[in-house]
């Protein structure tokens, strides 16, 4: 009598699955990976719209007749867009924009921490040489991008 039995041992299925858990968590790190830069280019994307959108409202007068000054105020962790020649904190018309969470200012290299767009000619206000750049990150510091500006607001530089 011959006893002919197929199948896979114990010991051979915890290789397999060992091997597949390894493969798998490899994966998983790559992919984390991924996530953070696309997060990090998309903050910066967003921020660099909404720079040229204050610049062009500053620009074109929106919202009075005599127009007004439009500006960035920079945090840490978000940004807030403002009407006017400074920011004020407890003015209604601000609107806050946060950063995804792992996304952060590390270096905010701006006169009063903000950028701040004259009324009808759109250039920075009270712009200063050496003072124009942004420093972006995520929690890991592993990726940075920094914008650099010039004097008329444009983004001269993202590396």
């Amino acid at each position: 009598m011959k006893n002919n039995q197929f199948g896979f041992t114990l010991i051979e299925l915890v290789v397999v699955m060992g091997i597949l858990l390894m493969l798998f968590g490899f994966m998983s790190f790559n992919l984390v990976g991924v996530q953070r830069k696309t997060s990090l280019d998309s903050t910066v994307e967003n921020l660099v719209s909404d720079m040229a959108t204050q610049q062009t409202k500053a620009m074109l007068g929106v919202g009075s007749s005599a127009g007004d000054s439009y500006g960035i105020y920079f945090q840490s962790d978000k940004y807030t867009l403002f009407k006017g020649t400074t920011y004020s904190a407890s003015d209604p018309t601000n609107f806050i924009i946060s950063l995804d969470s792992g996304i952060t200012f590390s270096n905010i290299n701006l006169p009063a921490s903000s950028l701040i767009f004259s009324n009808r000619t759109g250039e920075i206000s009270g712009f200063l040489a050496g003072q124009d750049t942004i420093t972006i990150q995520d929690a890991q510091g592993v990726k940075t991008e920094k914008i650099t500006v010039n004097r008329y607001g444009v983004v001269t530089g993202k590396n």
